[in-house]
């Protein structure tokens, strides 16, 4: 387990546990995280003022990180497998891009960018882990938060169903120091897919979230093979209907919410967690937009993050429809759109049912998640740099 607390973040919360008082932690907006692992926020030391930073990742292997420099001046990039911890030097430039190769392509790799030496620099890595088995596998890190903080990569990793990865996805995996692996699939649907592939020694922690009756729905569609009929389950907006109300049922559902609470107090805890549902895009999607609320991310980022699953699952999805279409199992695989992927709808259904059921994200977090403002703080200070 790695805890990371800020001095002051530290002398916060032990004057509150002392005096016996509460700790507010203010919100504010921040603006959007831009790129494949922006950062959004600034180091200085020198001539150089870093902005924002991507890294990218090409099929064989080579690197490409880029950011923004206000004031341009000589840059080294680190790289590492721990996103704490620099020393590798990977190159030197006056430029504002480094293109970088020969890193050994099972680990997953993170920058650090400096004027100076390696720490205090922004860092940045992939948002993909390159899972070749989960697809919508990836880091939450690097999102700006309020204060013009930004979320720890490294930390916590939302991920579809790991059934399927292979032997070298599970070596990957092994390599991000996980303390969790929390799965939201009921029983039928880990029998059905399979129980996730993690790393020797990984515990697991069973969290089911039931679907909403989506499964019986679509398998009563699917299965009539019938166009009328699947029209009359899935057409005329009735299948993003069921899936709004699967989204109130987040909010809604004490048991469901209870499930979402302990993904918090984990990594409120200093555990390093991966989270996943079976396309991690609903389940594991809304976990998503709870984690970069409370750490005070902007709602335009908190959207971005939710419908990238759609790109993530695109080459799956059309896959699957083309297979339906294919063994004559429907004649109008579309209709299946609003349950392959994600629509705005969906993320402001929730968060319309948390105005509506709470008044605000803030007594959701209490009173829905029982998430004490010293929790709050503790989840702050150990996932947003400092």
């Amino acid at each position: 387990m790695r805890i990371r607390t800020t001095r002051l973040a530290t002398f916060a919360v032990t004057a509150a546990l002392t005096l016996g008082g509460t700790v507010a932690v203010a919100s504010s907006p921040a603006s959007a995280a831009t790129g494949n692992g922006d950062s959004g926020v600034s180091a200085r030391a020198g001539l150089g003022s870093v902005t924002g930073a991507s890294a990218t990742v090409g099929p064989d292997g080579t690197y490409t990180i880029t950011w923004t420099d206000r004031w341009p001046g000589p840059m080294r990039v680190y790289a590492s497998t721990d996103a704490d911890r620099f020393t590798r030097l990977v190159g030197t430039t006056k430029g504002t891009s480094l293109t970088v190769s020969g890193l050994d392509p099972a680990k997953r790799w993170y920058f650090a960018i400096t004027p100076a030496g390696p720490n205090g620099g922004v860092v940045t890595a992939p948002r993909s882990l390159g899972l070749q088995g989960a697809p919508n596998a990836r880091d939450l890190g690097g999102y700006r938060a309020d204060s013009g903080r930004t979320v720890k990569y490294g930390q916590v990793f939302r991920a579809d169903a790991l059934g399927k990865l292979t032997d070298a996805d599970v070596a990957r995996l092994g390599g991000l120091g996980l303390d969790v692996s929390a799965d939201f699939r009921t029983d039928i649907e880990i029998a059905g897919n399979g129980v996730n592939r993690l790393p020797a020694g990984t515990p697991v922690e069973n969290l089911p979230i039931a679907d909403g009756n989506l499964t019986a729905i679509t398998n009563a569609a699917v299965g009539s093979r019938d166009p009328i009929r699947q029209k009359e389950l899935l057409g005329d907006g009735k299948a993003a209907a069921a899936l709004e109300n699967v989204y109130r049922g987040f909010v809604d559902d004490p048991a469901q919410r209870a499930q979402f609470a302990t993904v918090l107090r984990d990594l409120a805890d200093g555990k390093t967690v991966i989270y996943n549902c079976t396309a991690g895009k609903d389940r594991t999607g809304w976990m998503s937009a709870i984690v970069l609320k409370a750490l005070g991310v902007d709602d335009a980022t908190v959207q971005a993050d939710f419908l990238a699953s759609n790109d993530n699952l695109r080459a799956r999805n059309e896959a699957t429809k083309a297979g339906l279409k294919a063994a004559g199992l429907m004649q109008d695989p579309s209709l299946m759109d609003p349950l392959l992927y994600v629509q705005k709808s969906y993320l402001d259904t929730a968060f319309a049912q948390v105005q509506s059921k709470y008044g605000s994200f803030d007594a959701y977090l209490r009173k829905g998640l029982n998430i004490d403002p010293i929790t709050e703080l503790r989840l702050r200070a150990r996932l947003l740099t400092n």
